[in-house]
């Protein structure tokens, strides 16, 4: 549980970070939500 909570921070830090750079792009910002209701989900089922 620990190391699925450092993973997601890692990633949603470098989708931050990378739209810092690039600029406000919507384009990324939904991927990354998309990533992560996809991750949260399966970690549900696996869970239940």
């Amino acid at each position: 549980m620990k190391e699925l909570i450092v993973i997601v921070g890692t990633v949603v830090l470098g989708c931050l970070i990378c739209s810092m750079i690039c600029g406000d792009r919507h384009s990324l910002k939904d991927a990354s939500r998309k990533v992560m209701e996809k991750n949260l989900n399966t970690y549900k089922e696996l869970h239940q």
